[in-house]
């Protein structure tokens, strides 16, 4: 079968979103499918000729958009009262560049015409509605799989116009299915899909080379957190009082993708606290899983809304320590002390084979 898979993010970079389309992109190459990869954003010293020949796929890169480093972008939110509306405008009104964006997109997806399967992946929602209207325009021939990790107009971090769920139920409209990787979130979605269009298709990794730490673990007692942090569903700050004033010996490691704004003013707060912290940035995915597999136990910060499930947990499990989980409600003082203490019999349980991605690669050509 002749698969295209269109995302904004792919290997090298260190993204939920981009780990998604590199690992479903090689594991359908590995299972004998004709498997081209459609980036929009590159890395201009990465040799993707020589990665595609190595993993047996094409990769066409439409150069929309171009960076030196894996670090994120930062915004470009402005401050003061003429940033107040300029802010208003640009990312409530207008959600940046998107109208111009997907439009550039759509102009360059001739590559689709011979596809048996497309499978287009956002965040960013341009790649979705750059895709619709390219359907639009053009008509298809093939399945068109519109694969989402957070809803656009429902997102819980981000307030945007009216006009964009109209807009965002027309992309939709064009595609023959929605795919999501949680069951939770299917609530959101339904308000702009049919139920039956949404299939539930988890993130998915190949765990046949996993690379774990095998030693001793040394006090004092080492635990990590991996990923970013949000003002809203994912504020770290309940951890860092208790961890702040904590009497036990500890060394924090936290692997983050970039420096986090939100981490960033958090961490003004506190005077102990950062000499017990090692941060560092954006590791690579099997290094990374090597390192939490160093630690005692792992922190997972639940997100507020149950909508979403942090990918981040699929790499906890994939390390193979033990996971507390907890958020800003549900934090207890006593549980983390067992932990560091060594009693984990609370800990958070990741079933793996859920997210073999043998299985998910499979589930997508069952849509076929």
């Amino acid at each position: 079968m002749r698969i295209t898979i269109l995302s904004a993010v792919f290997f090298p970079q260190l993204h939920p979103r981009a780990f998604r389309a590199t690992e479903l992109a090689l594991e359908l190459a590995r299972q004998g499918h004709d498997v081209t990869e459609v980036n929009l954003k590159t890395i201009e010293d990465f040799d993707y000729d020589a990665f595609a020949k190595e993993k047996g796929i094409k990769i066409i890169n439409l150069n929309l958009s171009k960076a030196t480093t894996l670090a994120a972008q930062k915004s470009d939110t402005r401050s003061g009262w003429l940033g107040i509306v300029i802010n208003f405008v640009k990312y409530y009104l207008l959600s940046g560049k998107l109208f111009w964006k997907s439009s550039r997109i759509a102009e360059r997806l001739e590559c689709l015409k011979d596809a048996d399967l497309v499978i287009a992946l956002s965040t960013p929602f341009e790649v979705h509605y750059g895709f619709a209207k390219y359907i639009s325009k053009n008509g298809k021939s093939f399945t068109a799989i519109a694969d989402s990790g957070d809803p656009f107009f429902y997102s819980k971090q981000t307030k945007r116009a009216i006009w964009f769920k109209y807009i965002e139920k027309w992309v939709y409209k064009q595609m023959d299915y929605l795919t999501i990787p949680t069951e939770n979130a299917i609530s959101l979605y339904t308000k702009l899909i049919p139920e039956g269009k949404i299939k539930i298709i988890p993130q998915g990794f190949d765990m046949s080379h996993l690379r774990l730490y095998t030693g001793e673990r040394q006090n004092p007692v080492k635990f990590a957190y991996a990923g970013v942090f949000y003002w809203d569903i994912r504020n770290p700050k309940f951890l860092f009082d208790y961890l702040e004033n904590c009497d036990t010996e500890y060394e924090f490691h936290l692997f983050m993708r970039s420096r986090d704004a939100v981490f960033d003013a958090l961490m003004k707060k506190y005077e102990k606290l950062p000499s017990k912290m090692r941060i560092s940035y954006n590791v690579p995915h099997d290094e990374l899983i090597y390192e939490l597999s160093k630690m005692h136990f792992l922190v997972n910060i639940e997100n507020l809304s149950n909508t979403q499930m942090p990918s981040k947990l699929i790499d906890y499990g994939m390390a193979g320590r033990p996971i507390y989980s907890c958020n800003e409600n549900s934090f207890e003082e006593i549980k983390i002390k067992q932990f560091m203490n060594g009693d984990y019999k609370e800990s958070y349980n990741v079933d793996l084979k859920k997210y073999d991605i043998r299985n998910i690669a499979k589930q997508f050509i069952d849509l076929k």
